[in-house]
């Protein structure tokens, strides 16, 4: 995960007062590993879609103007 997407992350946590240790704890990780990811921008796909959930945030994926994909919990929930 790129360093941007980590601090629009960490502003939306900010914004709706959620903290490193509920998010981990959502996650099932030490708050301690969370920090670690973010810092090392290594959370993956799944864990940012998860995050995103949390959150109550959507990723989207604009192609085109008028095309977006949206990644969902459903998506994640097919591969595991």
């Amino acid at each position: 995960m790129i360093d941007i997407v980590s601090q629009k992350i960490k502003r939306i946590m900010k914004i709706k007062h959620i903290s490193n240790i509920q998010l981990a704890e959502y996650l099932g990780i030490l708050p301690q590993s969370l920090a670690n990811k973010f810092s090392r921008n290594s959370v993956s796909a799944d864990e940012l879609i998860k995050i995103l959930n949390y959150l109550d945030c959507r990723l989207v994926i604009e192609t085109e103007p008028d095309v977006s994909i949206r990644l969902t919990m459903d998506d994640v929930e097919k591969e595991e």
